[in-house]
């Protein structure tokens, strides 16, 4: 029974709220904001001060642990005050003077758990509030003693159903650590049960990314900080506090303590060859999540499943690629220049592949129409291009990239692929299981498919951009085993401007809220899971105008 206790803390999270109760109790997901780093600073000298002692008539006892085989809960007391024989619990909470059913369930909770441990009916307990210095008595009656072991049956109940519960989506989610996780503003409107949301509060993604490609550095930890260093000179100095994820090209040595620091702060390392291919990554602990994985999996074997989820990516990214074109159409300075008719043609030929993705019956059929709307969007790069002299630009090469603009594209895409494997694994998905592209032994499939929508208002518009700016340069390119690779020196350029494209403001199309391209990688990949896990009908690509 020992492995099946509750702890009384969530106990007070399921009266509080049931959905952050299931995220926290269910899925594993500990979040931690400004609100719970708070609570846990002002609660360290109370567990941390001397555990008994005596004050006036009373004996005063801190951190006690107490279980209870009957009702499956345990926890530790923050102090018990005992006189006269009975034992009286007290609850610290960090400020207010509210009068919460939460912190009286679980105070009383404790009562319950005092009064099996001792034999001694307890009256009452306090909650005393560390930002006022003031206590509140709680009587422990007859209904509270009710309400509390009703709500330990429903958290047991939804402990066993493993039933997500819908969103409470009122003031409670002002703050909570979890709403970035939950979404309530979000899965109330795609229910048709709220207006708009408004823009997303918790921040998103991977605030900042260390690239480091420079041959003969390493990465050493000292502190709470990460080094740089090449021959004993450091080049950058970062703050842990400050990092979301590690880049790694080429030569460069990762220290065993920096491994591990980084694993353990939850920073993953991307590696990449020396020309930029996406080698893999050195991830922290996979999520505990596996309920989602394994819905994740059972719609992964399902073909009909797969063809719609398909339709909705190959319908992001053919839209996006649209857009791209019609950007240079509008901007075109004579809309009758005879030299812009094979743009129109390819911009009616997407359109056409795009009314075909609703009636595709077969992958291998949506396949088909996904190739043939990429073909069409490749045959008119060129258009977007200002440089065709110095950028001139066929047909999409990969392996080795018979250009300098294949050259970007095929590194902006490595980048890509990074942070859409670092996104799907901190909300917990399996990046190797997907859904439009077929599996092969490590091939990212769920990171190819999310991809889909991202290239070509991401990568692709990065490497537009600094072709079109002058940026980048034909001489900032070397050709090795007959394929074109961007130089060492010129990187820096590139990952600031791949950096500043993520961190643009773009519309939601569904939600209609601001957030940047970077918010919403994970945004999305989140829309994916809840999808997965039933809590919403259907999966919206993001598409641009």
């Amino acid at each position: 029974m020992s492995e099946n206790y509750i702890p009384l803390s969530q106990i007070n999270t399921y009266v509080f709220c049931p959905r952050r109760f299931y995220y926290e109790s269910v899925e594993g997901h500990q979040v931690v904001n400004d609100h719970v780093e708070e609570g846990k600073i002002k609660h360290e000298h109370v567990h941390t001060a001397v555990t008994d002692r005596k004050k006036g008539d009373k004996t005063i006892s801190r951190r006690q642990y107490l279980a209870s085989d009957a009702l499956g809960v345990s926890g530790y007391t923050d102090l018990v005050e005992e006189k006269t024989g009975i034992p009286y619990p007290v609850e610290f909470k960090k400020a207010g003077t509210g009068n919460w059913l939460n912190d009286q369930v679980q105070l009383c909770l404790q009562g319950l758990l005092l009064e099996e441990k001792t034999g001694v009916s307890i009256p009452h307990g306090y909650i005393f509030y560390i930002g006022s210095k003031r206590r509140r008595k709680v009587p422990f009656d007859k209904e509270l003693r009710e309400t509390t072991l009703q709500y330990v049956t429903k958290a047991r109940s939804l402990l066993d159903s493993r039933k997500i519960p819908k969103p409470i989506h009122d003031n409670r989610c002002n703050g909570c650590s979890v709403r970035s996780i939950c979404l309530p503003d979000e899965v109330a409107y795609l229910h048709e049960l709220d207006q708009r949301p408004k823009r997303i509060k918790p921040a998103l993604g991977i605030d900042n990314v260390l690239y480091v490609d420079e041959s003969g550095c390493a990465i050493k930890k000292t502190g709470e900080r990460l080094l740089v260093v090449k021959e004993n000179e450091v080049l950058r100095d970062i703050p842990l506090i400050h990092l979301g994820q590690v880049v790694v090209s080429g030569n460069v040595n990762l220290t065993t303590p920096a491994m591990q620091t980084l694993l353990h702060e939850g920073i993953p390392v991307v590696f990449l060859s020396a020309y930029g291919r996406y080698h893999g990554a050195l991830t922290p602990q996979v999520s505990r999540n596996s309920l989602l994985r394994s819905a994740q999996h059972s719609i992964a074997s399902r073909r009909d499943a797969c063809l719609e989820l398909s339709k909705a990516f190959v319908h992001g990214k053919v839209v996006n690629m649209r857009t791209m074109l019609q950007r240079r159409k509008w901007q075109a300075p004579d809309n009758e220049n005879p030299e812009l008719k094979p743009l129109y043609a390819n911009i009616q030929a997407i359109k056409a592949m795009e009314k075909r993705i609703p009636e595709a019956t077969e992958l291998s059929e949506l396949l088909g129409i996904e190739g043939n709307a990429s073909a069409a969007y490749f045959s008119a790069f060129n258009f977007m291009i200002k440089s065709r002299v110095e950028f001139d630009f066929h047909r999409r090469s990969r392996r080795p990239p018979a250009d300098a603009t294949n050259a970007l594209l095929s590194f902006a895409y490595s980048l890509l692929t990074a942070d859409l494997m670092s996104a799907i694994q901190t909300v917990g998905l399996d990046p190797y299981i997907g859904f439009f592209h077929q599996l092969k032994y490590g091939k990212p499939c769920l990171a190819l498919d999310l991809m889909e929508e991202f290239r070509p208002v991401i990568a692709d518009s990065v490497v537009i951009t600094l072709i079109n700016n002058r940026r980048i340069k034909p001489d900032d390119f070397t050709q090795s085993h007959g394929g074109w690779y961007l130089k060492e020196r010129c990187r820096k350029v590139f990952y600031a401007a791949y950096e500043g494209r993520k961190n643009e403001t773009i519309t939601h199309p569904v939600f209609k809220y601001k957030l940047t391209f970077r918010r919403a990688m994970e945004l999305q990949v989140r829309l994916l899971a809840k999808y997965l896990t039933n809590e919403i009908d259907q999966y919206t690509p993001l598409t641009v105008r």
